[in-house]
This record gives structure tokens, sequence and C-alpha cells, in this order.
């Protein structure tokens, strides 16, 4: 009996040693757990205070920086006075001082360039410093206004407002301007896209845009704009200009065959002068269509030059307008490239079973198929393509651009005195089929 009792009391303590060793694991990693969450916890909070002592130090030494640029602009002769960015480098931290100059009236809730800016009487001189990392921090601003000393300006003179808007007809940043006529002036434009060109003498300027890699709604790297300076008035003009984009376009047929290689790409947008399209001429049946502005409604495109190849388009002879070539017809869906990007598009051009016979109706190999286009409102010289050779049963795959061709081969006679006419009908699914009888 007391063996048995002192085995069962070994067991005991046994199973309770087990049971403790597998709660203490179980509480261990409870622990570990709660410990990772509270030092988690620490390590974020430490790091935003970090952070925001960071910008605070930051803040206070671009407040420096922008207090001594405004010592520098009182300091500085009035007349030479002029926009300008640099950078400033603090310890290793740069900061980027950019300085604007704005000519207002004096109760001048807006800039000049916004059209109620008034006449000019105090000079406006706003400075922003930034710095990398801002983590959605405004740069910090000193703004001030400085009024010219007397006779520092000859007051038979005129001003010149610039406004440069972006594609989206926000202010252009930045976007260089330049003046020439009595007096030659280059400026960028300030935050609210304005350059302001005061104290002009009188008479005719040329205004002109000049910023790398941008282009204005005609496809103008450096577009320009004439006005006249009147004295005591401020004269203005405005540009759209932004970003060049691309259009990567390919020419697919729609069954099988060789596009000719020298089909023109032509796009239509509302903002094309004088008839809403362009014609962009090339090789090969890929092409990137280059220095095009991003416009936001898009580029509807289609091969080819001429009137009819336009699934839209309006059959115009001399004066007198006689209505759609395609009556229910409509041209695909706008293509829109992003500012200073690029997008993919594939241009359909229809096919066409072309087959070429002698005068016994034997099919004739190796025949040249050439096709003409008259000329229209559009294409004033006309268009010839070269479609391409038959094969050995006299038979060819054609692909050409919407219209009415003349189908012809080189070398060759039509047997019925004048070559077959060949229309392709953007109304039209299937792909259509011509017979060419020569001699």
């Amino acid at each position: 009996m007391r063996t048995w009792h002192r085995a069962s009391r070994r067991s005991g303590r046994t199973a309770r040693a087990v049971d403790e060793r597998g709660v203490t694991l179980i509480e261990l990693v409870v622990a570990m757990t709660l410990f990772a969450l509270i030092m988690a916890g620490v390590a974020a909070s430490v790091a935003t205070g970090l952070n925001l002592t960071r910008t605070d130090r930051h803040r206070s030494v671009a407040a420096n920086i922008a207090s001594q640029e405004m010592d520098i602009v009182r300091e500085s002769s009035f007349t030479t006075l002029a926009p300008r960015t640099i950078t400033q480098t603090v310890g290793t931290v740069d900061y980027t001082v950019r300085r604007d100059l704005t000519w207002v009236s004096k109760s001048a809730t807006s800039g000049p360039c916004d059209g109620n800016g008034g006449t000019p009487q105090v000079l406006r001189v706003s400075v922003q410093v930034s710095w990398a990392d801002m983590n959605g921090i405004p740069p910090v601003q000193s703004d001030s206004l400085l009024s010219p000393p007397v006779g520092a300006y000859d007051p038979n003179t005129g001003h010149i407002a610039v406004k440069v808007l972006d594609t989206n007809a926000a202010p252009q940043e930045n976007a260089i301007v330049t003046v020439n006529g009595a007096q030659n002036k280059t400026l960028p434009t300030n935050t609210d896209g304005c350059a302001f060109f005061a104290f002009l003498p009188a008479g005719t300027y040329t205004v002109t845009l000049n910023t790398p890699g941008f282009v204005d709604r005609q496809s103008n790297a450096n577009p320009t704009q004439t006005l006249g300076v009147t004295i005591g008035q401020i004269s203005s003009v405005q540009f759209d200009y932004d970003q060049a984009a691309n259009i990567v376009a390919t020419l697919t047929p729609t069954n099988g065959g060789t596009v000719p290689n020298d089909l023109a790409i032509t796009l239509a947008n509302s903002q094309y002068l004088p008839n809403g399209q362009r014609m962009f001429t090339g090789t090969g049946p890929s092409r990137t269509l280059a220095n095009l502005f991003p416009s936001l409604e898009g580029y509807q495109a289609w091969a080819g030059e001429c009137a009819d190849a336009d699934p839209a388009g309006i059959k115009i002879v001399g004066t007198t307008t006689y209505g759609p070539y395609w009556p229910g017809a409509a041209r695909d869906a706008g293509i829109a490239p992003p500012a200073g990007g690029s997008a993919a598009a594939n241009v359909a051009v229809p096919s066409v079973n072309l087959t070429v016979k002698g005068p016994t109706g034997t099919p004739i190999s190796g025949a040249t198929v050439v096709a003409t286009h008259a000329t229209d409102n559009i294409c004033a010289a006309g268009a010839t393509h070269a479609v391409g050779t038959t094969n050995a049963s006299g038979q060819l795959v054609g692909v050409l651009p919407y219209g009415t061709w003349a189908i012809s081969v080189t070398g060759r006679t039509a047997q019925s005195g004048s070559w077959p006419a060949l229309v392709l009908d953007p109304n039209v699914s299937s792909t259509p089929s011509l017979q060419v009888a020569v001699n």
C-alpha cells in the first residue's frame, strides 16, 4: 500500500511539472507578443517625434534663409531686381530659394495676368524656400511690397502680361517667355503662370515661349504671338503650353496583307487649325507621332491623307459642301497621351482581295498592283501607293485606307479601257474583293 501511494504521488508531481512547463511557454509567447507591440508603438512614436523635430529644424532654417533673401532684395538697386532660383546648403541639406517679382496695383488682390490687376504701381516680391523630403509640408514663404523710387521708370511706357496655362487650364510655372521689340526681355512664369514685362516703350512686340520639351496645341515648340504696347496700358496674351506627348501608332490590316510602307496617319483634334486635322507622314507600319499637346479630348487617328480616308469625312468641292462621304460611319475613340508621356494605338486599315487575270482569264503572277486616289480638298495632289505583287494564282491581299481608289497594274492596260474602282467603306466590315482584267 505504501509503494502504491508513493508512485501515485510521483506521477502527480510529474503531471504537474509537465503542465507547468506548457503554461510557461504560452505565457512566454504572449509576453513576447505584447512586448513587440509595445516596442513597435514606442518606435513609431520616437520616429514621429524625430520627424517633427527634423521638420521644425528645416522650417526654422528655411525661415532664416527667406529673411536673408528679403534683406538682399531690399539692399539691391530697384531697377536691377530680377527673379531668380538658387540653392543654398546648410549643413548637409540643400534648400531651394525662389524669388518671384510681380507688378501689381496698390489694391490688387490678384496678379496683372488675371485681367483685373490694374496698372502696376508696386512690386510684389515673393520668396519661397523648399527642401527635399518635405513630406507634404508647404514651402516657407515670405512676401513684401516695394514702391519704385521717383523717376525710376519712364511714365510714357506700357506693359505686357503673358499668361501660360497647361492642359488642365492650370498655371504653367517656369515657362520661359521672351518679348522682342523696342526692348528685348526674357522671364520665367511665376507660380500663377504669369510673366509680366513692365515699363516697355510703346510699339509692336513679339511674344515667344521657349521651354525645352514643351509644345502648344498646334505642336509648336516655340509658339509666338504679336501684340502692341500702348502707353499706360497692360497688353495681355495667353498661351496653352505643356510637356509634349507621343502616340505610338501601329497600322494594322483588318484581314491580313501588307500595309504600304508610305501610308500617312491623320490625327483629328478640335484645336488643330484650320480644319481640326493634321497629317503625319512616315514609313513603316509602326510610327511615333511626336510633339503632341497632351489634349484632354485626345486624338482620333486613321490611315490615309485624303478626305474620304476619314470615316467622318465631309465631301467639299470648291465652296460647295455635299455632306459626309460615309453616312453613319464614325471615327475610332480618341487617344489621350499624358503630358511628357506616351500612348499606344492600333490604327485599322482595311484589307482587300485582289485578283489579276489576263485576256483569256488566266491568272497573272508577279503583277505589280498600284492604287491611285484622285485629288480632293484635303489631298490636293492626290495619292498613289504600291499595293504589292500577285502570287502564282494571280492573287494579292492589299491594304489601303478608306476611300475610292483606281486599281492599276504596272506595264499593263485595262481590258475595258479604264481601270476598275475600288471602294473601301468604313461601314462595311467584310473584306471586299476586286478582279482586275488586263491585256
